[in-house]
């Protein structure tokens, strides 16, 4: 096994470490984390995809039944760099991993913050980033 071979196994184990850690603090933890560094929080982020031609899928999530899919580059397109970074460090994933990490689990993360087809009211954080 040649050093490249060793540093993409590396690379591959930070990565599952880090998944686990995720699924282990649960999509609460996605939601407060949108809530407190996406300007105008999780709310304002699901318009952003809406307006990205995305709300079939949100709608998706606010209710019950089958949840749609946005795809990662789709997500990562509505994310602000510096927000990229803040989410990544307190969801604990590398920022290349972000818009993955809100792919597999933003749906679930909505769905647990809904009620009868809507969000319920979120926190409002001072340090969402501008």
């Amino acid at each position: 096994m040649g050093l490249l071979d060793g540093a993409k196994n590396l690379i591959g184990d930070v990565v599952a470490a880090a998944d686990r850690a995720f699924e282990e603090t649960g999509s609460g933890k996605l939601a407060l984390a949108l809530a407190k560094f996406y300007p105008g929080g999780l709310a304002a982020f699901l318009d952003r995809l809406r307006e990205t031609g995305h709300g079939a899928a949100v709608d998706s999530w606010l209710s019950a039944g089958t949840r749609q899919a946005v795809p990662a580059s789709a997500l990562a397109a509505c994310l602000p760099e510096a927000v990229t970074e803040r989410l990544a460090y307190d969801l604990g994933v590398p920022a290349a991993r972000v818009p993955t990490v809100l792919a597999e689990f933003l749906p679930a993360a909505v769905a647990d913050q809904s009620e009868n087809g809507s969000l319920k009211p979120q926190p409002n954080f001072s340090t969402q980033v501008r």
